[in-house]
C-alpha cells in the first residue's frame, strides 16, 4: 500500500508519546508499504531529524510553521469556534501541500495523526481510497478531567473554553472512514458523546527488543517519574508527588531519592531540586533510568489514553505505583502488575512497602514481560493495524 501520514511533529528522535507512535508505525509498515510523511518544522535544527527517517526509506515533506504564525493563529481563534490546539497547527501551505501530494500520488491510505491534523482532510478523494484519523486520546475526556484539578482561575477559564471547542470539534471524526483511539475507555466515551463512526482500538505499544532486560541490580532507595514535561498532566503529577507525597516518604526513610526524568522541565519543576529530589532533563537511555530504580510512579490526577511509562515499566519488571485515573486506559490483563493508590498517605505507604520488600520486583518480572510482548509489542500491533487497513481498503474498493 502507499500510505500518506500527516502528523504535526517530525517523529524523530522518538522520545515522546506521539513521536514514538508514528516512528514505530512507519518503521514497521515500511517493510511491506511505501510511506510518505508530511509534517511541520520550526527551524533549521528540526530539519536535521529528517535524515534518519529518509535513510530508513521514508519519504518526508516538511512545511515550515513558525512560532509567530502559531501565536497569530491562536489569537485569531479567540474569535472563532475552532480549538486552540487546532489553530496552533493551522497552515494554508500545509493544506495546499496535502492536496498536491494526494493529487500527484495514488495513495491507498491517508492517515491523519492526532485531532489537530483533521483540518487537513482533503476534499480530493478521487486519488485515494481510505481516509483515517487517529485521535490517540479522547481530548475532551482529558480536558474534562484537567479542569477539575486546576485551581488557577485564568487557567481554568482557558481550559473550559478549549473543552467547549473540542467537544464540538471532535465530531469531525465522522468525515473519516475510520477513527482510531488508544483505549476502550476513550472509545466508549466518544460513543457516549454520540460520535457516529467506525471506532477502532490502536493501543500504544512497546519496543520489546529495547525494553527487555535480565538486570537484577538496582538502587533500592530510588524512585523515578518519567515523562515529557511540557505535557501538563506530567508536570502536574511530578509537582503533586514532590509536594504532597514525597515528604511523607522521606519522613520515614530520609535516604530515599526521587528522580524526575524527562525533557524540558519547567521552572517550577526545576525548583523542586534538593538533596533528595533530582531533575535530570532529557536522557538518551530511558531504559537505564528505569532499571536503576526501585519504583516507578504514575501519580496522575488527570489525563486520557494509555500511559507509555506504565507499559515500559511493566516490560522491564520495575514495580509501578499509580493513581486510579492513570490506569483507566490500561488493558485489564496488565492491571495486576500495577499497585493502585489514590490518597497521598496510601501512595506513600505503597511505595515504601515495595522498597522494603524486594521479592515484589522478582515476582513481577517474568509474567509482565511475557504479556507485554504478546499483547503490546509494536510488531504485533502494527501487523494487526496493517491487516485491518488492507481489509477496510478492499471493502471500500469493492463498494466503489
Amino acid at each position: 500500500m502507499k500510505i500518506l501520514i500527516i502528523t504535526p511533529r517530525i517523529p524523530y528522535p522518538p522520545y515522546r508519546g506521539d513521536k514514538l507512535k508514528i516512528f514505530n508505525i512507519s518503521k514497521i509498515l515500511l517493510k511491506n508499504n511505501d510511506i510518505h510523511i508530511i509534517t511541520f518544522y520550526r527551524n533549521g535544527k528540526d530539519k536535521e531529524f529528517v535524515k534518519p527517517l529518509e535513510e530508513m526509506g521514508i519519504k518526508v515533506t516538511l512545511i515550515k510553521l513558525t512560532l509567530i504564525i502559531s501565536f497569530i493563529n491562536v489569537l485569531i481563534a479567540i474569535f472563532q469556534k475552532s480549538p486552540f490546539q487546532v489553530a496552533w497547527y493551522r497552515s494554508i501551505k500545509m493544506q495546499k501541500s496535502v492536496d498536491t501530494l494526494i493529487k500527484d500520488n495514488n495513495f491507498d491510505i491517508v492517515y491523519h495523526h492526532l485531532i489537530r491534523t483533521a483540518q487537513y482532510y482533503s476534499q480530493s478523494t478521487t486519488n485515494f481510497h481510505l481516509n483515517v484519523i487517529d485521535f490517540t486520546d479522547a481530548v475532551s475526556l482529558y480536558l474534562s478531567r484537567m479542569v477539575k484539578q486546576e485551581r488557577n482561575f485564568f487557567k481554568k477559564l482557558f481550559i473550559r473554553s478549549e473543552l467547549k471547542r473540542i467537544n464540538n470539534y471532535e465530531k469531525i471524526a465522522e468525515k473519516f472512514d475510520v477513527l482510531f483511539i488508544c483505549s476502550e475507555i476513550d472509545k466508549n466515551f466518544l460513543i457516549d458523546k454520540g460520535i457516529k463512526q467506525d471506532i477502532q482500538i490502536l493501543n500504544n505499544g512497546i519496543d520489546t527488543d529495547y525494553f527487555f532486560s535480565e538486570q537484577k541490580d538496582y538502587d533500592r532507595k530510588r524512585i523515578i517519574f518519567t515523562g515529557n514535561m511540557p505535557y501538563y498532566a506530567n508536570a502536574d503529577a511530578a509537582l503533586y508527588f514532590a509536594k504532597e507525597i514525597f515528604p511523607l516518604i522521606i519522613k520515614k526513610d530520609p535516604e530515599i531519592k526521587f528522580y524526575i526524568v524527562g525533557q524540558q522541565p519547567s521552572v517550577s519543576i526545576k525548583q523542586l531540586a534538593s538533596d533528595n529530589i533530582f531533575i535530570t532533563g532529557y536522557v538518551k537511555d530511558i531504559k537505564a533510568e528505569y532499571l536503576k530504580s526501585a519504583v516507578n510512579i504514575a501519580p496522575m490526577r488527570f489525563g486520557a489514553g494509555t500511559l507509555n511509562k506504565v507499559l515500559e515499566s511493566i516490560a522491564l519488571g520495575v514495580p509501578v505505583v499509580a493513581t486510579s485515573i492513570s490506569m483507566l486506559g490500561l488493558p485489564k490483563e496488565l492491571m495486576k502488575f500495577v499497585f493502585i493508590a489514590d490518597s497521598p498517605e496510601q501512595f506513600a505507604n505503597t511505595v515504601l512497602q515495595i522498597i522494603n520488600n524486594t521479592s515484589i520486583r522478582s515476582e513481577l518480572m517474568n509474567e509482565g514481560k511475557e504479556i507485554i510482548s504478546r499483547m503490546l509489542s509494536w510488531n504485533n500491533l502494527v501487523r494487526d493495524f496493517e491487516l485491518f487497513l488492507e481489509k477496510k481498503l478492499n471493502q471500500k474498493t469493492i463498494k466503489l
